[in-house]
């Protein structure tokens, strides 16, 4: 009845669709036929192999310094010196009082799995300002336990 170009409307040309189901199907059967193929394998534990370069040092003698892991993750760990609970500070006042006694202090340190390594470099650093401020030799020693 009415015309567009009458009222000076112009018919727009049909746009081309581009029809994506093709498209879609493909991708659907690749990822099917990857999924199918493909083996899924987690990864395998691992178990550190024994010590071979090391020597072993006795525990006689030694100063025993345990670095447990954090029982949450947001938390540092827990330092054990000699079976007492202890922290930065009570190691270096502890240890200043015994570089005062001896001319070499023999260090024991055991860690535990699940301990940031960050962590037991800042108890090597308070160990090696204890050296320094007191010009004591302090012999660090890293044991390593055979699982049971």
């Amino acid at each position: 009845m009415f015309d567009d170009a009458a009222f000076g409307k112009k018919k727009k040309k049909d746009e081309a669709e581009m029809d994506i189901t093709p498209m879609i199907d493909v991708v659907f059967l690749l990822l099917i036929f990857f999924m199918v193929t493909s083996t899924m394998q987690g990864t395998p534990d691992r178990d550190i192999p024994p010590a071979t370069s090391g020597t072993n040092a006795t525990v006689a003698g030694h100063v025993e310094l345990t670095i447990k892991a954090p029982a949450s993750s947001g938390s540092e760990g827990e330092i054990v010196l000699d079976g007492e609970p202890a922290s930065l500070d009570q190691i270096k006042a502890e240890l200043t009082q015994r570089a005062a006694l001896d001319e070499m202090i023999k260090i024991m340190i055991y860690a535990e799995r699940d301990v940031k390594s960050g962590f037991v470099g800042e108890v090597e650093q308070v160990i090696g300002e204890v050296a320094a401020e007191t010009e004591t030799e302090i012999q660090m020693n890293f044991a390593v336990t055979d699982r049971r």
